[in-house]
């Protein structure tokens, strides 16, 4: 499962970008393997702090984008 422990959120930046951003960057630096789970939206909300509306965004927008699927 992909870990959020260096995930820090910056202000002035929607949460569900950054979200987006650590994904993608993630996939990118080759830290997230192919089909590695993500946690899910409770989970990261509650890790977070954040709305899980928030979270559900962020992998909608992810999944449309092709890289969640």
């Amino acid at each position: 499962m992909l870990a959020f422990d260096s995930f820090r959120m910056e202000e002035g930046v929607p949460i569900y970008l950054q979200i987006m951003r650590f994904v993608q960057r993630s996939v990118a630096a080759g830290t997230a393997q192919d089909q590695e789970e993500l946690p899910s939206r409770r989970t990261l909300s509650a890790l977070l702090g954040v709305n899980p509306n928030t979270v559900q965004k962020a992998y909608q927008e992810l999944e449309a984008e092709g890289v969640l699927y």
